[in-house]
């Protein structure tokens, strides 16, 4: 309303020749002008205010995701080295349990290898000592079998037949020489 004085104001001077010259309706242009305002304000308050809005929430969500983005990127990668970490300990720690194990087997072969030596040494000792016994077994059983061919052999040189006594003499006296 301002404006309807200036623009009556107006009339009488340059601004009227400028506009007949040029087609221009001033009160027309006038009435346009005012609804293009209220057009503009009200695309202003209903269209472009919520799509600003709209595009300034995109605009925040685009910048957290990226946000999120950098900070997962970032979690990989430590997330990646401490998985490096832990391998390299787990293939540190079996690399050890491997050397432990070795060692372990190689003290039980030393230890059944001391074993089964021990037990050969003691079987060639009871091998030993049973052939031993066999030969003095067999040595004895050899004398007391040759005192009694000396015996039978004596009592048919001498064509006597010997009481015990005289057996069992002669017998010891056969033994004691075959000792020597």
């Amino acid at each position: 309303m301002t404006l309807l004085p200036l623009a009556l104001a107006a009339s009488d001077s340059k601004i009227t020749a400028l506009t007949d010259k040029f087609g221009v309706d001033l009160p027309h242009f006038l009435a346009q002008l005012v609804n293009f305002s209220i057009l503009a304000v009200v695309l202003w308050y209903f269209a472009v205010k919520p799509a600003l809005g709209t595009l300034e929430q995109r605009t925040a969500i685009i910048e957290k995701g990226l946000a999120d983005a950098e900070a997962a990127k970032r979690q990989l990668a430590a997330a990646q080295q401490e998985a490096e970490s832990r391998l390299t300990k787990a293939s540190e720690e079996a690399a050890a349990i491997l050397a432990q194990a070795r060692a372990a087997a190689k003290q039980v072969v030393e230890s059944a290898a001391a074993e089964g030596a021990a037990k050969a040494e003691d079987i060639l000792r009871r091998g030993q000592e049973a052939i031993e016994a066999d030969r003095r077994r067999m040595l004895a059983e050899a004398k007391a079998e040759l005192a009694r061919l000396v015996v039978e052999t004596t009592a048919k040189v001498l064509d006597q037949t010997l009481d015990d006594a005289a057996r069992a003499r002669v017998s010891d006296a056969a033994s004691k020489s075959l000792a020597r």
